[in-house]
């Protein structure tokens, strides 16, 4: 069974401007000041 909490591989969490997922490093919360997040966190 599929977690709804868990984001899908194919949806990046975060990216870089040039467009490089930074999915891992935002989940490690490991953030630099160039960091885009494709979504709000939760509430």
């Amino acid at each position: 069974m599929i977690d709804p909490e868990e984001p899908s591989e194919e949806q990046p969490r975060a990216h870089q401007p040039d467009g490089t997922d930074s999915s891992a490093e935002w989940d490690a919360q490991i953030a630099d000041e160039s960091m885009i997040p494709d979504s709000d966190p939760p509430a």
